[in-house]
């Protein structure tokens, strides 16, 4: 049972139970002991600032946490699916509430510095599921000054609330409920920030701030990869670009129209980023696909440069030159415990470190950045068994780790929580608890 039940919250992640129609709403058990590498010790080097009390009786939660300061303060703002149809703790179906923590499903900020509950979005007790609130993200959209949190919901809206009270400042209705972060872009370059999202089946909305909309666009397919804003062909302009469940990648032009549509093959693209890999003016597409591969696609026209098979479940989001050598690699991971250095140029293996032997489900890929404030580069990745390490970018030495027994399916995210300069590493467990943890070398 529990291995059927685990599969069952790998296909929701990637898409194919909702695809179907199910509903998920359990998860895996514990994930057992660990892993027992060389090099690979527990609390070895990783500091737990704090463990959030946001426990759920679910092991499925996906949803990235990520953190941010607002009025001067750090704060992580964690989307938690609890058990279906349950309301919040204070038994209202629908509210932002202070200083408790919701039963069921909710958008929950929580103090930087402490991991206590600052305000709760609860979702509805009949919207309540795996997939309740999509990715947040963090962006002042309407220009108070104030950071916004933004994110979709099984209530079939995107909505930007006040980063400080919880407070609503403007929401858009939705077709269905959104899985991936909302971003804020100013895509015409007059100086007005837009909110990108899209849902599940491939809407694609853009919406001034207030709500007002103002363009959309339906695509074919099903969204679980993150959508990317940027200039990918270099004329200056923002491109939206959207991977499919059909294995399709669109950009859309800041006007909503099709710059271009192509395959990165049959699998359901599910991870992607944008980098310069190339010496032309606009940027690469990395996509990571169900099927295990690494593709990388021109911004200009969409046409493939390379592509790199890694099994099953590959998963991309940071890249960058890692070690120094003036060309940028590409991080993935797979579900096979290992993470991977891929050449920018080519998509050749540099380097492979395995962070985890155990039973794994999928494998979120790392996140990268300085980590102890030297001016070089580590990367961060949770092994899906519970296990989060801290990798040398430069050649996948572990260098540092922690260890939960319960399974992570987001990827850990990173953020300056005490002020020091540095960040810290925000990791979302499946239980719903959140825990921020401080690298010393």
């Amino acid at each position: 049972m529990r291995r059927q039940t685990a599969r069952r919250v790998l296909l929701a992640a990637v898409g194919v139970a909702l695809a179907m129609g199910a509903a998920v709403g359990a998860g895996v058990g514990p994930s057992g002991a660990g892993v027992d590498l060389p090099g690979l010790g527990a609390d070895d080097g990783l500091t737990e600032l704090w463990l959030s009390d946001t426990a759920r009786d679910v092991e499925g939660n996906h949803h990235e946490a990520v953190g941010a300061v607002v009025d001067g303060e750090p704060v992580v703002f964690a989307p938690i699916s609890g058990v279906p149809h349950t309301h919040g703790a204070d038994g209202h179906a629908s509210a932002t509430t202070h200083a408790h923590e919701s039963a069921g499903c909710a958008l929950t900020a929580l103090s930087g510095t402490t991991g206590e509950v600052r305000w709760t979005h609860d979702v509805p007790p009949a919207n309540c599921t795996i997939h309740s609130v999509s990715d947040p993200g963090v962006a002042d959209v309407d220009g108070d000054g104030t950071p916004e949190v933004l994110a979709a919901t099984t209530e079939r809206r995107v909505t930007a609330f006040d980063g400080a009270s919880g407070d609503v400042a403007f929401d858009h209705p939705l077709s269905l409920y959104g899985y991936t972060r909302p971003v804020a872009a100013d895509l015409t370059g007059d100086g007005t920030t837009e909110l990108v999202v899209v849902d599940i089946k491939g809407t694609v909305y853009a919406v001034r701030p207030g709500g007002e909309p103002r363009w959309t666009r339906a695509l074919e397919g099903f969204v679980w990869g993150q959508p990317r804003v940027a200039d990918v062909d270099g004329d200056g302009g923002s491109e939206v670009v959207v991977g499919l469940g059909s294995g399709r990648v669109v950009a859309l032009g800041a006007d909503g129209g099709v710059r271009w549509n192509v395959s990165a093959g049959p699998g359901a693209v599910t991870w992607s980023t944008t980098a310069r890999l190339g010496g032309d003016d606009g940027l690469d597409v990395v996509v990571g696909t169900a099927d295990g591969r690494v593709v990388v696609l021109d911004g200009a026209d969409g046409h493939r440069v390379w592509q790199r098979g890694l099994g099953d479940l590959a998963a991309v989001h940071a890249v960058g030159d890692g070690d120094g050598d003036g060309a940028p690699e590409v991080y993935a991971t797979a579900n096979d415990g290992v993470v991977r250095a891929l050449s920018g140029d080519d998509g050749a293996v540099e380097w492979r470190t395995a962070v985890t032997d155990g039973d794994v489900q999928m494998m979120p890929p790392p996140a990268m950045g300085d980590l102890d404030g030297d001016g070089g580069h580590e990367l961060v990745v949770a092994g899906n068994d519970g296990t989060v390490s801290v990798l040398a970018a430069d050649d996948g030495t572990v260098r540092a780790s922690y260890e939960r027994d319960v399974r992570v399916y987001a990827r850990p995210t990173l953020a300056d929580l005490d002020g020091d300069g540095a960040p810290e590493i925000v990791v979302m467990y499946g239980d719903g608890r959140v825990a921020a943890l401080d690298y010393s070398p």
